[in-house]
């Protein structure tokens, strides 16, 4: 499959408005095999059937699936070599997200084993809310703060977080 076709293959999913699109298109360019894998694999996947833990896609790619309550406060998160397409299998959360340069208060250095750096807070945060119906991306440029409980009242939920590595 061609980039162009991987690029309409993404249109087709239930992207949330605000994700940048001309990031992932200049992803998919680099690296298409592994945004052809992931993109059939979220078309075709029971997100509800998938075991916790992590789960392997191929190409480099995998999902970790973890249940939990959404929480009152947490830290913001960066990574370098992956990006992150998040989705709920079910419940909703709030993620607040603000360009990597408008961390503060670096919480120790960066785990290269985890692929993260934490940041106590950030200036200028925009607020997304996560649900079933969209799916998220969080480039390395994005600081971005997950689990938030939606209207300060915590819920279960069920989170699959894709990990895509990041193409130069």
């Amino acid at each position: 499959m061609e980039a162009k076709e991987i690029k309409a293959l993404w249109r087709t999913l239930p992207l949330a408005k605000d994700n940048n699109l001309q990031q992932l298109d200049s992803q998919i360019e680099c690296s298409p095999k592994v945004w052809q894998a992931v993109a059939e694999w979220l078309k075709q996947t029971d997100f509800e059937a998938l075991p916790l833990g992590r789960n392997e896609i191929g190409e480099g790619a995998y999902a970790n699936v973890a249940e939990y309550e959404t929480k009152l406060q947490n830290v913001y998160e960066l990574h370098r070599r992956y990006i992150d397409v998040q989705l709920l299998g079910h419940g909703e959360e709030n993620v607040f997200v603000a360009p990597k340069e408008n961390g503060r208060e670096q919480q120790g250095e960066f785990n290269e084993e985890g692929d993260f750096v934490l940041f106590a807070d950030a200036d200028n945060a925009r607020c997304l809310v996560v649900s079933p119906s969209s799916y998220q991306l969080f480039f390395p440029s994005d600081a971005h703060k997950p689990c938030m409980a939606v209207d300060g009242k915590p819920q279960p939920v069920r989170k699959i977080c894709v990990k895509v590595p990041v193409s130069l």
